[in-house]
């Protein structure tokens, strides 16, 4: 059975703007009381970056357009067009290229505008404000919003001012994804189930530890098992996020766990999952003898928190601590930072 977590959307922003490689965005809103941050705030956001590229002026560019016209303009489509010379009609299909609005950075604008305006965690003031940037760009095709839709652009001098704007609308779209995944959301937090920020909370730690830190490569390690036989049978090891010292032989191996309660009971005594630690423990074992390594186990916090770290050599230990998703991101941050200490 599915368990949900509680979550301030302030903190889902921050894991998805690592998620998408974009931490700049977090130093954008410094300046903000971290309390203040909601959905409808990064919606009113995306508004001012609109705003923004109106003063400077909507992108527009040249579009391949085909019509029926009885204006010869462009390319003549003679295949297209024999059919209504058939019917003796006075008109062509021509293609031509006209400089239009209509370009892939302003679809995303518009679809954006039209999903917040239609969203339940957006204020009526906001919606409104998106309702007249919508009629703005009536000659803007309407699209369905998609991640490709994101990552298909490149950014160039002519067009950079749009960045921020894309970036802001893609966590404003990841956010309405999760929303539909879990229903139970308001302003300012939202309830994933243990499943979705689980994945969320892997591939945040996978980036978070590749940019907040020089000293090691971080990896996704696939180990073969230390057995002899028939490999094919045996269950593919491999880690969450491996951590790899650059200039010595260290090595740190994580893995998050999302479960209401740290510890499983048995017989009335309490311990951490044993799945867990065997797991973690056996890709301790398949390391190399001469690499002093480190296997950190994170738990959500849930009332109890968590620092322990135990030896099985001078080159082995394991490490479980707690975060919780509920504090402050300054916290989150420095708790991240401790743990890799």
């Amino acid at each position: 059975m599915s368990q949900t977590f509680k979550v301030p959307i302030r903190n889902l922003f921050c894991l998805l703007s690592y998620v998408n490689e974009m931490p700049e965005l977090i130093e954008s809103f410094n300046d903000v009381d971290e309390d203040l941050i909601s959905y409808d705030f990064i919606a009113n956001r995306f508004l001012q970056e609109v705003e923004y590229i109106h003063k400077k002026g909507f992108l527009k560019n040249y579009v391949s357009v085909v019509e029926q016209t009885d204006k010869l303009a462009g390319r003549i489509l003679i295949n297209e067009s024999l059919n209504l010379l058939l019917a003796k009609r006075p008109v062509m299909v021509c293609e031509k290229d006209d400089y239009l609005i209509n370009i892939p950075f302003n679809q995303v604008m518009k679809a954006t505008l039209t999903m917040l305006s239609r969203n339940r965690l957006v204020k009526k003031e906001t919606r409104i404000r998106c309702y007249k940037w919508m009629e703005r760009l009536g000659q803007v095709e309407d699209i369905a919003l998609t991640k490709h839709m994101f990552l298909r652009n490149t950014y160039h001098r002519n067009n950079l001012y749009y960045k921020r704007m894309m970036h802001i609308a893609l966590m404003l779209y990841e956010l309405t994804l999760l929303s539909h995944k879990s229903g139970n959301w308001s302003l300012f937090t939202a309830e994933l189930d243990d499943s979705a920020l689980n994945q969320l909370f892997e591939k945040f730690l996978f980036h978070f530890y590749r940019v907040e830190q020089q000293d090691y490569r971080v990896s996704v390690e696939q180990m073969q098992w230390k057995l002899a036989g028939n490999q094919s049978l045996l269950p593919t090891m491999r880690t969450d996020i491996s951590l790899t010292h650059k200039y010595e032989k260290q090595k740190i191996i994580m893995d998050a766990k999302f479960y209401k309660n740290v510890f499983q009971e048995y017989y009335g005594k309490a311990s951490f999952h044993s799945h867990n630690m065997y797991q973690l423990f056996t890709y301790l074992m398949h390391q190399d003898d001469d690499i002093q390594v480190r296997g950190i186990l994170i738990y959500p916090f849930n009332g109890t928190e968590v620092n322990e770290k135990y030896r099985w050599s001078d080159r082995v230990s394991m490490e479980i601590y707690t975060v919780s998703l509920e504090d402050s991101w300054q916290g989150i941050y420095e708790k991240l930072k401790f743990i890799c200490k």
